[in-house]
């Protein structure tokens, strides 16, 4: 089955909300294994809502729309739908009934607006709204099922949960789509590619998908089929493969964060530790400390930006900074090796870098980071080379330094 998704609202075209409904609805279409080809957004306008819901009809057999069901005269998906479907707006007495008690329960007297949310299409059903007052439509016509929810994310959330999917679970085939995500950090998209080049193109029922961001690069594998226990085999064989490959670049899977990651390995390994940061501002410590129970591993942190600071918490010498300059292998290593004799921890972590815009050099440009790492077996500090961008840097050098920690512990 295939299906389409129109948000309808000037909200949202004006960037004014950002569209989560349709990304709520894909999720759950997707895992009962309906292929969402299209998303569509469309202003509060009759002959625009028309068309969308047109198109969606030439390409799709499912069409779910939210947004536009109340009361109001910028409100015209009703209009939209029985222009579009040929039929007419009847009025039903149980509706309102239903909108009136919802408004006494709030101590509210409804207003006669408010009467406009009876009016339902000729012919369909209503999915019941127990957040709200605007109740869905459900229209079935030839192989077409048609859905309008309201477009307040907890009304639309629980409409689909209850009201929709139920419906979708009688009608469709039975199928099950099962996705992996293989997470990792340290390498490009294109190094990636080529390095499982073969598995990709090897014929499959498995689908592959490459989901850059700043933090590192996703591998989504997709595989939908009628036999549950076939998909989880399939998605593993790949797995296996590429991780045969990729081997310590892919530190997690699915919803895993690289913080989880490290902090579960600092539990195992019973190691604690503290940070020392400078451009990346506390970004580190922030992601260490999001995770419950941190505290069991990570002592502090302190943000040394200034020069004096890191001579003055961190000890590092005033001669170094001024002879290798604050962002340097040197200096890294210093600060790491304070910060681990200032909290008395087993690794001592840091980072130094010229986030951006400016502050770069020809010898040392904007984007340039060094981590470094002091334990009881020694000191080292990693360079990397960024981009231009200030926001990037600072997460991509947070997400630096926690790898630089995470394969650290694995071979420890």
């Amino acid at each position: 089955m295939k299906a389409e998704i129109i948000t309808i609202g000037d909200e949202i075209l004006y960037g004014q909300i950002v569209d989560t409904n349709s990304t709520f609805i894909a999720q759950r279409l997707t895992r009962l294994g309906i292929e969402v080809t299209f998303r569509t957004s469309v202003g509060d306008d009759i002959e625009k809502i028309n068309q969308a819901i047109s198109h969606a009809r030439a390409r799709a057999e499912l069409i779910i729309t939210t947004g536009g069901l109340g009361p109001t005269s910028d409100d015209l998906t009703k209009k939209a739908i029985v222009k579009v479907f040929k039929r007419n707006l009847i009025f039903h007495e149980e509706i309102l009934k239903k909108v009136e008690e919802g408004f006494a329960r709030r101590g509210m007297i409804m207003p006669k607006i408010n009467q406009n949310q009876a009016l339902i299409p000729q012919g369909s059903r209503i999915v019941d709204n127990d957040w709200g007052s605007a109740p869905g439509i459900f229209i079935q016509e030839d192989k077409l099922l048609f859905f309008a929810l309201p477009g307040v994310p907890l009304e639309m959330k629980t409409m689909l949960d209850n009201g929709v999917l139920p419906i979708l679970k009688e009608s469709i085939p039975r199928s099950t789509t099962l996705h992996r995500r293989l997470k990792t950090t340290g390498i490009a998209e294109s190094a990636i590619y080529e390095k499982i080049e073969k598995i990709v193109k090897s014929k499959t029922l498995v689908k592959f998908a490459f989901l850059p961001s700043y933090l590192g690069v996703d591998i989504r594998l997709t595989i939908t089929s009628p036999n549950s226990k076939e998909s989880e085999e399939k998605i593993a064989e790949k797995e296996r493969k590429i991780r045969e490959i990729l081997n310590e670049y892919i530190y997690g899977t699915d919803d895993q964060t690289l913080e989880e990651v490290v902090g579960e390995l600092l539990l195992t390994k019973k190691v604690n530790m503290a940070t020392a940061e400078s451009c990346t501002g506390g970004m580190i410590g922030a992601k260490i400390t999001n995770i419950s129970g941190s505290s069991k591993y990570y002592e502090r942190g302190v943000i040394t930006y200034s020069n004096q600071s890191k001579t003055d918490l961190l000890e590092v010498p005033a001669r170094l900074i001024e002879k290798c300059g604050a962002v340097s292998q040197e200096v890294a290593i210093s600060m790491a090796e304070g910060i681990r004799k200032l909290a008395g921890t087993d690794i001592g972590l840091s980072v130094t870098g010229i986030a951006g815009p400016t502050g770069g050099s020809q010898e040392k440009p904007v984007g340039l980071v060094y981590v470094g790492l002091s334990s009881k077996d020694g000191s080292f500090a990693q360079e990397f080379r960024f981009g231009e961008d200030r926001f990037p840097n600072r997460q991509r050098a947070a997400q630096a330094a926690l790898n630089v920690v995470r394969l650290f512990l694995i071979k420890l």
